[in-house]
């Protein structure tokens, strides 16, 4: 009998004592002092645009049976709710001017699957950078256009990444380079899963320059590097130790490596208004990530985690604890908007609206 890979990692995690189910959420009601906007579809990741009247989001597919499709770009506007899809879209057109001279025709419609994601505002205007997994891995550049008051995208190159690699969240840099995290191999399999369950090195960081192409970051090899963020002088990396449960800020050069032990599971990083790092993840992933990928409908039910580093001190407060999870779950990416905490998953139909900001 054929496995699935869902069950093949059941099998390979119940080796190392981490397997477990968790209860999913299909109610649409709040509570907890959260309201979800369901009707997304595994909302992964999200970023503002540029106004700040739209919120970018990215729509990971489903991965259930291996399934590469249906991923999408979208933005929504918190203030009535509003969804416009901004890729897939069919005027695509392939008009390349950033990233690897090479890539020149726009991501495969059909099996596009974007993942991390940031808007960086360039030389070249505002971009929208998007590690896409769907037909090639690669960094997909997008320019952020405007029509009628509404966010439009348009292809304009991308970056392939490196035989083997697998890209999980990007961040752009001035110059047009970018850097990226590989959280596991491109080939994973259950070895590499049970390697980052028991917090073993999976991973590093990737910078690429127009100029010189790829390299690995010195001193990032790490459990599962999951989000990334820089300061704002571009010096140090902020990364997500997923397997690890632990933040880390590192130089470019390798140097001044500083860590921050976490009880949770860390996804997505964001930066808040007020200077402070928000990071979101999930509380015990391991003992319900395969119900996660087992999921027929509704939300995840891992409990949520939302901490707050201050850059300074490097001390984390904690922001929210959902557990157990009943509104949403499985949390991939916290971002403030106007005063308002928006919560992302990678495995739901659902944004969480945190009523007070904390």
């Amino acid at each position: 009998m054929k496995r699935s890979p869902a069950a093949i990692l059941l099998v390979a995690l119940l080796g190392v004592g981490c397997v477990g189910s968790v209860e999913h959420v299909t109610s649409c009601e709040p509570g907890d002092g959260l309201v979800p906007v369901c009707g997304f579809i595994n909302p992964e990741d999200l970023a503002v645009a540029p106004g700040g009247e739209w919120l970018f989001v990215s729509q990971y597919p489903s991965a259930r049976e291996g399934e590469v499709s249906n991923g999408s770009l979208v933005a929504f506007r918190p203030s009535d709710g509003a969804k416009r899809k901004l890729f897939p879209v069919a005027s695509t057109t392939a008009e390349t001017s950033l990233g690897d001279p090479s890539c020149t025709e726009p991501p495969d419609a059909a099996r596009f699957a974007p993942h991390g994601i940031d808007l960086r505002h360039g030389s070249h205007g505002d971009q929208l950078l998007v590690v896409n997994h769907g037909g090639r891995e690669a960094i997909e550049f997008f320019a952020v256009e405007s029509a009628d008051g509404e966010p439009r995208l348009r292809w304009v190159g991308c970056i392939p990444l490196p035989d083997g690699d697998k890209a999980n969240d990007v961040v752009g840099l001035e110059g047009d380079g970018v850097i990226a995290t590989r959280m596991l191999p491109r080939a994973s399999g259950p070895v590499s899963m049970v390697r980052m369950a028991l917090g073993w090195n999976t991973g590093f960081l990737l910078e690429w320059q127009p100029a010189s192409g790829w390299s690995q970051l010195p001193g990032t090899e790490d459990s599962g590097p999951n989000g990334v963020e820089l300061s704002p002088d571009e010096t140090q990396v902020y990364y997500a130790a997923w397997g690890g449960k632990r933040l880390v800020r590192i130089g470019r050069d390798g140097t001044d490596r500083v860590e921050h032990d976490l009880d949770f599971h860390p996804d997505n990083l964001t930066w808040s208004p007020d200077g402070r790092l928000l990071v979101a993840g999930q509380i015990d992933a391991l003992s319900g990530i395969t119900s996660c990928m087992e999921k027929e409908s509704g939300t995840c039910g891992l409990a949520i985690a939302v901490d707050a580093l201050e850059p300074g001190s490097f001390e984390l407060t904690p922001l929210l604890r959902h557990d157990p999870a009943r509104v949403g779950g499985a949390a991939s990416v916290a971002l403030e908007h106007e005063s308002v905490l928006w919560i992302g998953t990678f495995s739901g139909d659902r944004l969480l609206r945190v009523e007070e900001m904390p």
